[in-house]
């Protein structure tokens, strides 16, 4: 007696397969519905209102930074630029703007001044705010030996430079240093809402 051979609902297993494929390339392509697009946007708008205000004090840290870190370099480079040329060079600092370094040359500064180097703000840090200590003070000016000396047009000197942003809250705020007296309080860049037992902090003598 001859076996039957099974029967299948959807033919042998190839059929099947081959059946299978046919109906899901027969299904109609689905895209997103209004509500989901809806859903996905409102997401999308409550992570950038979380995210935007953190991004925008990151930015403005990132300004004050550049700032401070350039004026820092300002003082430093004329000071450099007195000493390898034993001569007086100075530094003016617009605060608007940025700096400028000139240098005495056999006793006189070239008419009209040319700077050594120029640095501008608005390279990296055009939101920082510059307030320079004390008031109305405009530059510095150091000697063949890397020392302050006073500014021949007989103006203050600056001893310290407060770089802000004032157009975000809660930012690090970050202050220049300029002094001769050495370790502990000489030329830094420092915060001044540090704690005084922190090695970043800001000594407070010569902005007092």
């Amino acid at each position: 007696m001859e076996r039957a051979q099974p029967q299948y609902v959807l033919g042998g297993e190839k059929e099947r397969q081959l059946q299978l494929k046919a109906q899901a390339m027969n299904l109609p392509y689905r895209g997103f519905t209004l509500i989901e697009l809806l859903i996905a946007v409102a997401i999308f708008v409550f992570l950038i209102m979380l995210a935007g205000p953190m991004y925008a004090q990151f930015m403005a840290n990132s300004q004050i930074r550049n700032a401070g870190e350039a004026m820092l370099n300002g003082v430093r480079q004329a000071q450099a630029t007195a000493i390898s040329g034993n001569t007086l060079a100075r530094l003016v600092v617009n605060t608007a703007t940025g700096w400028r370094i000139l240098e005495t040359i056999e006793g006189a500064e070239p008419s009209p001044p040319n700077p050594i180097q120029v640095y501008s703000l608005a390279d990296g840090a055009p939101n920082a705010t510059v307030a320079i200590t004390p008031a109305g003070a405009t530059q510095i000016t150091f000697d063949g030996f890397g020392r302050i000396v006073g500014n021949t047009d007989a103006t203050s000197t600056i001893s310290c430079i407060n770089v802000t942003n004032s157009n975000v809250s809660g930012t690090r705020n970050l202050r220049v240093v300029v002094s001769n007296t050495g370790i502990g309080i000489g030329t830094k860049l420092c915060d001044p809402a540090a704690p005084g037992t922190e090695p970043q902090a800001c000594p407070a003598t010569p902005c007092a």
